[in-house]
């Protein structure tokens, strides 16, 4: 997959080359917890140029799991958790930051284990994409874990209150959670379940 992308990605740059900006210096303005805001100065093929302010923060990953309910229907493992920029409850697939000199892959079964307390056989990447390419310089990866099931408590950082959950797979499809479809980031990785899972198919 890597090596498809740097393919593509080079033959963008020749077919569109006079859409490609350059960079030519770029500083730290605010140097935040999870990111850094950074003043970007870069020029156009026409010889124009321009300041842009960039966040850059690290990668983030999410993780995939389905497991079952009581009754045996097919739930997404989730975490319900209160955000701060929304001001608001959301639904999401369990996820976070990458640590620095971390893979993708450790970092969704490490991740998986703190939020839910889950473990799982192995994971899989199924899509990666820039949560805003404008002005955001990260990629989130999705991961779908196989065989999810419980193995420990929570391991939570400080300031998390995070209640885990089994959310019925066919009401998420349908677009009858409304906590889920707050976050973008979400949706874009159901879309990359469907995908990966109509493929399977």
């Amino acid at each position: 997959m890597v090596f498809i992308a740097r393919s593509v990605y080079r033959w963008e740059r020749m077919k569109y080359a006079h859409l490609y900006w350059t960079e030519v210096s770029r500083e730290k303005v605010v140097d935040g917890k999870i990111f850094t805001l950074e003043r970007s100065k870069k020029t156009a093929p026409d010889g124009r140029s321009s300041e842009y302010m960039l966040v850059n923060a690290p990668d983030w990953v999410n993780v995939i799991a389905v497991v079952h309910d009581d009754a045996g229907h097919p739930c997404f493992l989730m975490v319900r958790q209160f955000r701060q920029g929304g001001e608001a409850l959301t639904l999401e697939f369990p996820g976070g930051i990458v640590d620095p000199g971390e893979a993708p892959e450790t970092a969704a079964v490490r991740e998986l284990r703190e939020e839910t307390g889950y473990t799982a056989e192995s994971v899989r990447c199924i899509g990666r994409t820039n949560p805003n390419p404008a002005f955001m310089t990260n990629t989130c990866h999705t991961f779908f874990a196989n065989a999810a099931r419980p193995a420990t408590g929570q391991d939570l950082d400080p300031n998390e209150i995070v209640d885990v959950e089994r959310i019925p797979v066919d009401d998420v499809l349908r677009g009858a959670v409304e906590e889920f479809d707050r976050h973008a980031i979400m949706l874009a990785a159901l879309r990359f379940y469907v995908l990966a899972t109509s493929s399977e198919s």
